[in-house]
């Protein structure tokens, strides 16, 4: 039959050239001229912020417990420790609390936060003593240390949700109290010396007068106060220099002011403290200690006031608490922070895409190609000799092309992997923001936080532009164009150079519409509200890139940041998505209106069509229906047998491993969809993302309908009456 059809063709072919009049060659018709597209991509969809309670609020109580001596008097049967466990117990059922302690009397014994009950119990353990002293100003010196250092090793971006809760529990009046200097009290105002150095001793000097008064001269209580000895800092942790005044009632509240000038200075989301003044009946102290009284010196008045007022300084509440009939010591707020969460900036960058990079002197203009998404654009590797399809030219030091060719002054070199001297022994990213550790241990950047300076543009982006990550200068107009750093590093212009026009005409665009609270499936069924905002980024530039089988690949990241505005000074949340698209020039683009839809509408429709195709093949195995047992797998032997293990799909040839590969990211063993259910899961927290794994290509969807479709035909099934979707 083929020997006859050849036949045919050339009769026909011999016949033609004898009926022509002309001696003219056949012209061959010229193929149709290709479509042209714009190097441009647009992409819709939606976000939704994280709900409230996803959101970490760590609660860190610290309690400073007074364990002087009169407490054996005062509460000779422990219920302060009784109240201290139950409370602990109580709040440790929230995952988010943990918990510090200062034992105080003549020194300070310290907890850091923990959430151990092996050691917090220690602490809550009668058994650990009591000492001679109330040391009011030392307890709240340790307390100041302590929480310094907490709120430096949590870092901006947690410490900025944290609520710090202080508990301050005392039975009395602080002790030792000193007045400063060396000679008012009974003995340094009898021994004949001029023991504070003003040319006076004894009876002629002010300072001795009325020095009886232990009231007003409260050194005669306590040999420690005028001591010509250095105190250490076992004891008296806040007593500096010789004869100074100590544990009086401004330095004291002094202390309170700089704890809460702490959550200034760290931004922290909260700081309060409370004060409670632990009492008992006189007839109950007595009936344990007898003359406890004039052996302790017991000042309820006294301690009252100042607890009230240090309540008052530290923006707490007080409590006077009768241990023999109280039964609630501690009911003060312990509620953690909570907040809902609000989109605060939205940017899109091509990874592989670059039109404004700095430090390279690039003379040309435009849109230009990064293959290896570096940072640096392909023109500028080629004539440095860096690899243009490798981030890191010198294969494993683990610092980038970009810093490496910034940085040659400083010792590096991207083309020797000896250089720098010192390697970076580690490639990790703990923030995401594509800077590694170590790279951002030499800027200075947050290792944990994405957006050091947040400003809204993630420190990678900064960099690659320019600009500084440390600073926020988003305001800023460092190139005098009129246009801030900020709307420029959104809009895809360069900062550094005088671009207004481009600014103006090809910058990419921002839409952007609240939906308000929105119930959202999370995956499992379950839904959880969340607020939602539908976007629609335009104009964002593409390059045709150099990268073997992925030629063309172009990866356009969205970043969003949200923030829960109710706590001033927050840091910014960092999520984002990626669409992984194709650009070879202005004759291949896929998709190829330029256009990348992920609404919710037509990811319903995406999902509707894959259930309906999905039944209508598995329908036309034998007995026409959907039965239970069938499993991808069985889809996967249909690709070997029908297909040759090639398909022509869209405009590429698809091998064997690739088609089922396609199955496996759309349906799982079951055949139920793979897809995440809703557009808005397709975000990923910027900590955990992979570009490899995480980013989305558009065009799959139709790519999966059209190998259902070609495996349908395989199986010579007729037209499905219909597209409804039969669950298996």
């Amino acid at each position: 039959m083929r020997h006859a059809a050849l036949a045919l063709a050339v009769a026909l072919s011999t016949g033609a050239a004898a009926a022509s009049c002309t001696d003219a060659g056949v012209l061959p018709i010229p193929p149709p001229p290709a479509a042209l597209s714009d190097a441009l991509l647009r992409v819709q969809g939606r976000f939704c912020t994280d709900p409230p309670e996803s959101i970490v609020f760590p609660l860190k109580v610290l309690f400073l417990v007074d364990q002087s001596g009169s407490l054996q008097c005062t509460d000779a049967q422990n219920r302060r420790f009784q109240a201290l466990d139950e409370l602990v117990g109580e709040l440790r059922r929230n995952p988010n609390a943990s918990f510090a302690f200062v034992g105080f009397s003549s020194w300070s014994r310290e907890l850091p936060f923990t959430r151990d009950r092996a050691q917090i119990d220690q602490f809550l353990d009668p058994s650990g003593g009591l000492g001679p002293a109330t040391d009011y100003q030392g307890a709240l010196a340790t307390a100041l240390r302590l929480l310094e250092t907490d709120m430096i090793d949590a870092g901006p971006s947690l410490r900025t949700r944290t609520k710090y809760v202080i508990v301050f529990v005392s039975d009395g009046v602080p002790e030792p109290r000193c007045n400063a200097g060396c000679e008012d009290d009974e003995r340094t105002c009898a021994d004949g010396r001029d023991n504070d150095g003003d040319g006076l001793s004894d009876g002629s000097d002010p300072d001795c007068v009325g020095v009886t008064d232990h009231a007003t001269h409260p050194d005669s209580n306590y040999g420690v106060c005028n001591t010509d000895r250095e105190v250490g800092d076992d004891v008296y942790v806040d007593y500096e220099g010789i004869c100074p005044a100590y544990n009086q009632p401004e330095q004291i509240l002094q202390r309170v002011f700089e704890l809460r000038a702490l959550a200034d200075l760290y931004s922290v989301g909260a700081l309060t403290l409370h004060t409670v003044l632990l009492f008992a009946p006189q007839a109950d102290v007595e009936a344990v200690c007898p003359g406890a009284s004039a052996a302790f010196g017991y000042n309820g008045g006294q301690a009252r006031a100042l607890l009230q007022q240090m309540a008052q300084a530290g923006g707490g509440s007080f409590r006077d608490v009768n241990i023999a009939t109280t039964g609630h010591f501690f009911d003060f707020d312990f509620v953690t922070l909570e907040s809902r969460e609000w989109l605060t900036d939205l940017v899109a960058a091509n990874a592989n895409a670059r039109r404004a990079v700095a430090g390279f002197g690039l003379g040309a203009t435009g849109v230009l190609a990064d293959s290896d998404g570096d940072g640096v654009p392909d023109e500028v590797e080629r004539a440095l000799s860096t690899s243009v399809t490798s981030p890191e030219s010198d294969g494993g030091d683990h610092y980038g092309d970009l810093l490496e060719l910034r940085e040659r002054d400083a010792g590096f070199d991207a083309r020797d992997p000896a250089l720098p001297a010192a390697p970076c022994a580690d490639a990790s990213d703990l923030d995401g923001d594509g800077l590694s550790d170590c790279e951002e241990a030499w800027l200075g950047t947050g290792m944990r936080d994405p957006d050091t300076d947040n400003d809204g543009i993630i420190d990678w982006l900064e960099v690659v532009a320019g600009t500084d990550p440390l600073v926020d200068d988003g305001a800023r107009d460092l190139d005098f164009d009129g246009v801030s750093n900020r709307d420029e590093l959104r809009g895809g212009s360069n900062p550094l150079a005088a671009d207004a026009a481009t600014y103006r005409d090809e910058r990419v665009l921002y839409g952007l519409t609240d939906v308000g609270d929105v119930a959202v499936d999370d995956g499992t069924g379950k839904t959880t509200v969340r607020h939602c905002y539908d976007f629609d980024v335009s104009r964002v530039p593409l390059a045709p890139t150099e990268l073997g089988a992925d030629r063309g690949r172009n990866r356009v990241m969205i970043y969003a940041h949200e923030r829960p505005l109710a706590l001033a000074g927050t840091e910014s949340r960092v999520s984002v998505v990626c669409a992984e698209v194709r650009y070879e020039g202005p004759t291949a683009k896929v998709p190829a209106d330029g256009r990348v839809d992920w609404s919710e509408a037509a990811w319903a429709r995406d999902h509707e069509e894959l259930l309906a195709k999905r039944d209508a093949l598995v329908a036309c195995r034998p007995g026409g229906h959907v039965p239970a047992d069938v499993r991808r797998s069985d889809l996967d032997d249909l690709v070997h047998d029908c297909l040759d293990d090639k398909a022509a799909l869209g405009d590429r040839l698809y091998r064997g491993a690739e088609l089922t590969d396609l199955l496996a990211g759309a349906l799982d063993n079951r055949l139920r969809p793979r897809w995440a259910a809703t557009p808005s899961a397709l975000w990923k927290p910027i900590e955990s993302f992979d570009a490899d794994r995480d980013c989305v290509r558009p065009e799959e969807p139709q790519l999966v309908f059209a190998l259902l479709d070609r495996l349908r035909a395989c199986l010579a099934c007729p037209e499905p009456p219909g597209n409804t979707a039969v669950t298996p």
